[in-house]
């Protein structure tokens, strides 16, 4: 089974996230802080890594974390779940090594499984 790791700070989003993915067959880890994120990677060695860009309460954001992550899972896909349609965010997080740039907005809970599939 492919695991998904995902790193939402936002309850009510993780909770979809996370039951939409377990429904469609993936095992799935969600975690709400960077720190939370950092540990849990190594051990759980995810196939795909949702990263939400803005984290409230910390200084980095999600973003930060591609370079590392893709140091350590060099084969894994990472995609950034923004709020921001910005240019400047999605080159950063592109120029990072992120696979993709999704607008939560623009990608409902079922169209996020759908692209995700689609990936494997």
């Amino acid at each position: 089974m492919k695991k998904i790791l995902i790193l939402e700070d936002e309850e009510v989003l993780g909770r979809v996230y996370k039951k939409k993915l377990e429904s469609a067959g993936f095992v799935v880890e969600w975690t709400r802080t960077i720190d939370e994120t950092e540990k849990k990677v190594r051990d759980f060695k995810a196939d795909v890594i949702l990263l939400d860009h803005g984290i409230t309460g910390h200084e980095r954001a999600g973003v930060d974390l591609i370079g590392g992550l893709r140091t350590l899972l060099p084969h894994s896909k990472i995609i950034m779940l923004s709020n921001y349609s910005d240019f400047e965010l999605q080159s950063k997080a592109m120029y990072e090594g992120a696979d993709a740039y999704l607008v939560k907005i623009n990608t409902p809970p079922k169209v996020l499984v759908s692209y995700i599939q689609g990936l494997m």
